[in-house]
């Protein structure tokens, strides 16, 4: 995708399973809209996960099209399917570099909740990918942890600097796809955190339905 009319201030990504996506997710990106100079986030589902986690319920394009359904009702959030055009496991450091060669001098923000910050030194090329982008980590009620020096000890002072002045402050959203897929199994409501065009889309497909979240 090429770049956007926002293409001037750091470009905010938004990268994920979204097995479902939820209300969550959508104030993380609203968060960072809050951000100096940040105008538009681009949301980017994972088509193939990298790692040996459990599979997503829903298939990669249903999870794309809740994606886009969200993106469509937003002006400040774009759909971007990158990782959809690629071969292969959907590595954040393939994405990261091909919006580094796009844009060099570009500050890159990747967004990620609080549930992740813990074991974000040992993803895929860490230390590359840090020096290319810089992890912007939100904090949800119950979940204290917090991006520290140690999570990432490999970046000099300046980057560290850098890493820690882009942070954003706690959500109000305590909830999580995992939370979500088990309401959903049990037939719970779900209305609160789910928005009912992305409802449709997982009554259509009922992979929630059934089974263990």
């Amino acid at each position: 995708m090429c770049p956007s009319e926002h293409d001037s201030g750091p470009l905010a990504l938004l990268g994920g399973v979204f097995d479902p996506i939820h209300r969550g997710h959508v104030e993380l990106a609203r968060a960072a809209l809050q951000l100096p100079e940040v105008t538009e986030v681009r949301w980017i589902p994972c088509q193939i996960l990298p790692h040996s986690k459990t599979p997503p319920l829903a298939p990669a394009a249903a999870r794309l099209d809740m994606v886009h359904s969200l993106c469509s009702q937003t002006d400040e959030f774009l759909c971007d399917p990158l990782e959809f055009h690629r071969t292969g496991p959907s590595w954040t450091i393939d994405t990261v570099r091909h919006y580094h060669d796009q844009q060099p001098d570009r500050p890159i923000l990747w967004l990620i909740g609080s549930d992740n910050i813990q074991y974000i030194g040992k993803w895929k090329d860490a230390e590359e990918l840090w020096q290319r982008a810089i992890p912007v980590a939100a904090h949800r009620p119950g979940t204290p942890l917090r991006l520290q020096r140690s999570h990432l000890p490999f970046l000099d002072d300046a980057r560290w600097e850098q890493v820690i002045s882009w942070q954003l402050p706690l959500i109000s959203e305590d909830i999580s796809s995992t939370r979500i897929r088990a309401m959903l199994a049990a037939g719970e409501p779900v209305g609160d955190w789910i928005p009912q065009s992305i409802h449709q889309i997982i009554r259509s497909g009922g992979w929630y339905s059934s089974g263990s979240p």
